[in-house]
């Protein structure tokens, strides 16, 4: 997606390619093996390995520290890199515009350069980069995010009031994008029914908010469009997922074989009848699937009606597969529905 924001002087042209109760694991779309040698146990694993840059935040050891707690910057670079931001000025970008105490050769400000362009980080003067971040701030940045990201898109919503214990101790400037962000199951409320908004957020609790913006706005605004059909005609049945890619990078699946999809036909209890990969053998090594910028591509399988009357049932629905994994966007685990036509 590209836009052309005026930022000050500035003209920019951006492009862009997702304690309170976090450790519900959410499921991602890269491998479960750990980026770092002190997370394999940790609830907070997928989440890790998804959103947080290995070279960045390592330690010589190899360790993420997941329960530290997160400094702004260190909040800045995980966020910054996830969005996948990129910005390109028509003069080099001056951080003392903004904040008095950071330095143009920080290793963080051309990050928070951008962030701040985009008022996805919407304090002024001081940043203080090595102060602890609280919850109620990550969330609201969290918000800033999601509001920019969606754009022109962005919907306001009535909430019902549902405060929390603490909640009078929630900056009222934040309490709306607490209300909001739970509602989107970006934060989830504990059974304690404590905020902590003043609590230091850590590592861990970071990526986690973070990789479930990046699946709240695949969600609301897929840059990847996976779509199943199933039709019949002259008593046989065509199944096909079609995925396109309407971002402005390649994207890659990885397949862990020569099986890229699968299809399963269900009746109208939704039993299985067949499953297409069942009876088919497939090569056991590396595959990827690359989509360029403004493709698609599209799998298919057509049952005749031999087959068909073969089943136990007469097919319904149909449910079709991505068998891989991507970093570019997120597939859905539990397949993609239709309804026979």
């Amino acid at each position: 997606m590209k836009r052309v924001l005026l930022a000050f002087v500035l003209i920019a042209t951006v492009i862009f390619t997702n304690s309170f109760a976090f450790a519900d694991v959410t499921k991602g779309s890269k491998a479960d093996t750990p980026k770092f040698s002190d997370i394999d146990k940790h609830w907070a694993k997928e989440s890790i390995n998804k959103v947080v840059d290995k070279d960045v935040f390592a330690d010589k050891d190899g360790k993420f520290m997941p329960n530290k707690a997160i400094t702004r910057s260190e909040f800045v670079l995980m966020l910054h890199e996830a969005l996948d931001i990129q910005i390109a000025y028509f003069k080099a970008p001056d951080i003392k515009e903004h904040f008095e105490d950071v330095k143009n050769e920080d290793a963080y400000a051309s990050a928070l350069y951008d962030l701040v362009t985009l008022n996805i980080i919407d304090i002024k003067g001081q940043f203080e980069p090595d102060s602890r971040l609280t919850r109620e701030e990550m969330v609201h940045f969290i918000m800033n995010a999601y509001r920019y990201e969606m754009g022109d898109k962005y919907k306001m919503i009535k909430i019902a009031p549902n405060p929390f214990a603490d909640d009078k101790k929630i900056n009222p400037s934040y309490s709306g994008d607490i209300a909001r962000a739970e509602y989107m199951g970006i934060i989830k409320r504990p059974v304690s029914n404590h905020f902590y908004p003043k609590q230091n957020s850590t590592r861990a609790e970071a990526a986690t908010v973070i990789d479930r913006l990046l699946i709240q706005l695949e969600k609301e605004n897929p840059q990847v469009q996976v779509t199943p059909s199933a039709a019949q005609k002259d008593g046989a049945l065509t199944a096909k997922l079609t995925i396109v890619n309407n971002t402005e990078k390649q994207i890659t699946i990885n397949h862990s074989s020569g099986q890229k999809f699968d299809f399963k036909l269900l009746d109208s209890n939704k039993k299985v009848l067949y499953t297409w990969s069942s009876d088919k053998s497939f090569i056991m090594m590396l595959t990827e699937t690359v989509i360029e910028p403004g493709k698609s591509i599209e799998f298919s399988e057509t049952f005749d009606k031999a087959f068909l009357d073969s089943l136990s049932g007469k097919p319904a629905y149909v449910k079709a597969y991505i068998t891989g994994e991507s970093d570019d966007f997120t597939i859905n685990p539990d397949g993609y529905e239709i309804v026979v036509k």
